[in-house]
This record gives C-alpha cells, sequence and structure tokens, in this order.
C-alpha cells in the first residue's frame, strides 16, 4: 500500500534509489502521506518522534553514526519551527539531514487558515538548499519535482549539511493506491577532488622545511580513513606536534589530547616559547577558550587551514595566511615526506604533558572531597574499551579535554556545532538505536533535564547508559565569570533547582540509581555497564561541593 500522491511515491523511489533507508517522522495530519508511504513501504526503517525538536536530534544521531543522511519528516506550521536547533547544529557539525515538512496548498497560507506559516526557505542559510515543490501532477510538474529532489539529495550527500524540502499537500490526505504510478528518473552526481598544482605550493612547502616550529591543531572533525595513520607518521616528526580536541575524532597517545590541561593556566611569558611558527588548522569549532585566546593574543607567523567546502575564509585567529580547500588526506601526500630540520619543540611539549600528569596524580591523591572533578576523572577511567560516548555540554565535554585519554578505543561525540545544550540526550539515543555497541551519555542537570523528552519515545536499547551529574543548578558560569556578581543577578545565568531524575526514569521505564559519595560510586561502576534488562541511569549528586573552587584549585596547582 503506498500514499496515492505522485510527489511522495516519487520521493521513496528516489530516496531508495541513493541508499537513504531511515525516516524519523513526528506525528501530524498534513504529514499524512509521508506517514502512510512510508511506513508502509518495506525497504524504509521509520522512527515515531513525538516532539520535534528531539526528532532533529535523533536523526542528527543517526547520521552522525551512519555518515549518510537522514530523513526527517513533520506536519505543518509550528512543527517545522521546532527542528530548527537540530538543523544549526547539523549544519556546523556537517551532518547530512533531509527535512522533509509538510505545508498548506499556498492559495490558503496567510489568510488565517490553522498550522499555516511561511515555511519556504524557513531555514535560511542553515540548509545547503531549500526546494519548494508542487502539486502539479502533470508530466511537467512531476519532472520538475524529480529534478529538484534529485538536485537536493545529491547536495546533501556531497556537502554532508542538511537540505529542505517543502511539499504542498491538499487534501484528501489519506487516499492510498496498490500500485506505484511514477517512475522518477535518477540523477547520479560524481564526486571530484580536489588537487593543487605544484607550483602553487612551492613558497609553502620551503616554509614548512625551514621553520622548527609547527602545531597542527584539530577541532571538530570526522577524518578520512587514512588520517589517524597520516597524523601518527607526522607525530614522529621533532618539529610537530599535534593537538587533537576529543570533538576531532583522531586519537593515540602520539597526539595531544588535554589541551586545557596543559596551557590553562600557563603564563603568556611561556607561551611565547610554545607557541608555533606556523599553525596548521582541520576541522572547525575548537572548544578550549583558552587555546584560541594565546593564538589569537600571540598568534603565530603563519596560519594555514585545510578543508573543503567554507562559503567564507576560516579565519578563527585573525591570522589566516593560507587556505587550502582540498581535503586533509591530500593536503598531506604533498607534505608527508618533506624533510624537516632539527628541532626539540615536540620534546618540550610532551616534558610538559610530563609534568602536568604527574601533578595531577598528586592533586587526586590529596583531594578528598566528592566534586564533579574527581567523580568525572574516576568515570572517565571506567567506561568500558570499544564503546561509544556521547558528552553533554558545557561543563562535561570541558572536564572530558582536561584529561589525557588512554582508551584509545573509546569514540567520543559532542554536539560543538552550535555548542547548544538542547539535544544532547535525543543526539545520543539516535546514535544508540542505530549501532550494536554500549553508548554511555555522561551529562550534567540542566542539559539532561531540558531534554528529557528525548526519552518520550520505544527504540532505547537495553545496553544504552546514562550517567548524570547533578550538582544542582550547573557550574560552567561560575567557572568562567571573571567578575564577582551580586546573587541576585547570579541567579539569572545559574539555574539553581532541587530536581531528581527518579521520576522520569520511573515515567520513561529506565533502571535508576543515585550515588552521593565515594564508595556507593565505585560500587555502582562496579556493574553499571553490565547486561541489563532495561536502560540504566546513574544519577551522581555533587551538590555538597564547592565545584567551580575546586576544579579552579586543580588547575591552578598544575602550574
Amino acid at each position: 500500500m503506498y500514499s496515492s500522491k505522485k510527489i511522495v511515491q516519487s520521493l521513496g523511489e528516489i530516496l531508495k534509489a541513493k541508499s537513504i533507508f531511515n525516516i524519523i517522522i513526528s506525528p501530524g495530519s498534513r504529514n499524512a502521506p509521508i506517514i502512510i508511504h512510508f511506513t508502509q513501504h518495506k525497504n524504509f526503517n521509520t522512527y515515531s518522534i513525538v516532539d520535534e525538536r528531539c526528532a532533529g536530534f535523533f536523526a542528527l544521531g543517526i547520521a552522525q553514526q551512519i555518515k549518510k543522511p537522514v530523513v526527517i519528516s513533520c506536519t505543518s506550521g509550528s512543527a517545522v519551527v521546532n527542528l530548527y536547533p537540530a538543523i544549526t547544529e547539523a549544519f556546523y557539525q556537517k551532518i547530512p539531514l533531509i527535512l522533509v515538512t509538510a505545508d498548506r496548498p499556498k492559495e490558503i497560507i496567510d489568510v488565517f487558515e490553522g498550522q499555516s506559516i511561511y515555511q519556504d526557505n524557513i531555514f535560511q542559510k542553515h540548509v545547503e538548499t531549500s526546494i519548494q515543490l508542487t502539486e502539479d501532477e502533470s508530466k511537467l510538474g512531476i519532472w520538475y519535482n524529480d529534478r529538484l529532489m534529485n538536485e537536493s539529495i545529491n547536495k546533501c550527500i556531497i556537502k554532508n549539511k542538511p537540505v529542505h524540502m517543502n511539499i504542498p499537500f491538499s487534501e484528501p490526505l489519506y487516499n492510498t493506491t496498490n500500485h506505484l504510478q511514477v517512475k522518477p528518473k535518477i540523477i547520479k552526481i560524481i564526486p571530484v577532488k580536489n588537487y593543487i598544482e605544484t607550483y602553487n605550493y612551492k613558497k609553502e612547502q620551503n616554509m614548512w622545511i625551514k621553520y622548527e616550529k609547527k602545531m597542527i591543531l584539530l577541532g571538530l572533525y570526522y577524518p578520512e580513513k587514512n588520517m589517524e595513520k597520516i597524523l601518527r607518521k607526522l607525530s614522529l616528526d621533532p618539529s610537530i606536534v599535534i593537538f587533537t580536541e576529543t570533538t576531532s575524532h583522531v586519537y593515540g597517545k602520539f597526539f595531544f589530547s588535554n589541551i586545557d590541561q596543559l596551557i590553562f593556566n600557563m603564563k603568556p611569558t611561556k607561551w611565547r616559547s610554545f607557541k608555533p611558527h606556523i599553525l596548521l588548522t582541520i576541522g572547525v569549532n575548537i572548544i578550549s577558550k583558552k587555546i584560541k585566546f594565546f593564538l589569537r593574543k600571540y598568534p603565530p607567523i603563519y596560519h594555514w587551514h585545510i578543508g573543503e567546502h567554507y562559503k567564507n575564509y576560516p579565519d578563527t585567529y585573525y591570522k589566516l595566511t593560507t587556505y587550502w580547500p582540498i581535503n586533509p588526506e591530500s593536503f598531506f601526500k604533498i607534505f608527508n615526506n618533506i624533510s624537516t630540520p632539527t628541532s626539540d619543540y615536540r620534546k618540550k611539549w610532551e616534558q610538559l604533558r610530563k609534568d602536568r600528569v604527574k601533578k595531577q596524580k598528586f592533586f587526586f591523591k590529596k583531594e578528598k572531597s566528592f566534586s564533579d572533578l574527581k567523580v568525572l576523572f574516576h568515570v572517565f577511567k571506567s567506561i568500558p574499551n570499544n564503546t561509544i560516548l556521547q558528552l553533554g555540554n558545557s561543563m562535561i565535554i570541558r572536564y572530558y579535554q582536561l584529561f589525557d585519554k588512554k582508551k584509545y578505543s573509546i569514540k567520543s561525540y559532542c554536539n560543538r556545532g552550535t555548542s547548544g545544550i538542547d539535544g544532547c540526550v535525543s543526539t545520543a539515543i539516535g546514535s544508540a538505536i542505530i549501532i550494536k555497541k554500549t553508548v554511555t551519555l555522561i551529562i550534567g542537570d540542566i542539559s539532561f533535564f531540558y531534554d528529557s523528552n528525548a526519552l518520550w519515545n520505544n527504540y532505547i536499547p537495553k545496553n544504552f547508559r546514562i550517567i548524570l551529574i547533578n550538582n544542582g543548578g550547573g557550574n560552567i558560569f561560575r567557572f568562567i565569570s571573571e567578575k564577582k556578581l551580586s546573587k541576585k543577578i547570579f541567579n539569572f545565568f545559574e539555574t539553581k533547582h532541587i530536581f531528581s531524575a527518579e521520576k522520569i526514569c520511573e515515567m520513561y521505564h529506565l533502571k535508576y540509581e543515585k550515588v552521593s559519595d565515594q564508595y556507593a560510586l565505585k560500587n555502582s561502576l562496579s556493574y553499571f555497564w553490565k547486561k541489563s534488562n532495561k536502560p540504566f541511569l546513574l544519577e551522581i549528586n555533587t551538590q555538597k561541593s564547592n565545584n567551580a573552587k575546586i576544579l579552579k584549585k586543580y588547575l591552578s596547582y598544575l602550574f
């Protein structure tokens, strides 16, 4: 059984031809043709997510793992706008989503009809393309829709960014047919790789040979298959240091992943001896505010950025001298086998790391408080190998950045495209339903309660785990604020509360446990990841500790 709407039949056949099979649907009436067609079609995996905001992030979590487009469909009106947070996140993370929004017929828009808003191009600059399709089912109308849908989906695949299709549907909406009435043309696109003529980069090759201090900094990035191997080889060069943020998805003992631990309280005079001559950046959206500060205030001589599909120059540190519009793997084919000068640059950074790790050990031996810092240090060490880690925004990701990573088989993710707290739970659940590995979400209390609607679905796997750090209102503003503010003002920055996740877990049938001391935490972690008949949430209460003060104390102790 199929929807009788020919445009929906064509959409289904084009998606099938391009091997796009995951469809997230939020219930509604105007999108009834989409619901009828795709839920009855044997080729598609359909998921019903009631809250559109959650649906968007749920789709993002799936696409993040399978590295293919995922379709999201919703009804008309304000439902469409609720997708916007996930779309902006996908846009800046470069994750492919196909937004199929049902609309009212164009002749009744803006005549005070219910659930009618201006949906055409509603996402504007946050999608790679936006198309307005037609209800015309003549031969010309079908050709027009097929061409636009092919073009839009191909852009989504090539650019790894969301696209928007707005489809008007007139009543009747629920009519069906037993046979497809269309055979749409499938337009294939051939991806091409850029390359650079040799004579254009001779000057840069000479610089690479000449300078003794080169820093490669990886931000939010989904690497090609061979990138880790290429970077590992480069890391043996004594003139190169490679900094990898957790969102770069590049792991290993050859790289420096604990950036803030190394430089947070570093004096500017010391930074001058560590700053690079050449800064080479890959990816976007660096988490560490400190390294951004240093690279802007005391910049390198040259900044090169490598990466495709940027509309504007990625001049994050206001010192961009060369932009290479190619994929990083192609770039390093040019620079991987060039002889470099004798240097002690990497050695200096390695010695600094050893000093920091040594001081950290002493600090944790002395520190007895049950604080966010101490708790997360133990939690991160306890995560099982070969699992997926989803991290909440604000302080959780920053804590993770502090510690040198030892378990390189753990892949970690965080929504750092726009860095909002909305959607962290939904994204984690989306990733958990599509892969067989255990997924652990570590999240702060405000982020969790804000996105608790994410648990309102029937798809959460039994091996999904949540570690909730409940410090009674979030501490990030206490940590990042450089000025003392009055209590009245500060109450508008910090969200104090007395909530617990217990009743939420009861409502959504999650296994629940709460701990408030080191002994109980150690005991709970000993079986937390073992096989269970339900998803498991462990709530860790750290409200008795002055978490911001302890974190600042830790960072001061390292220097």
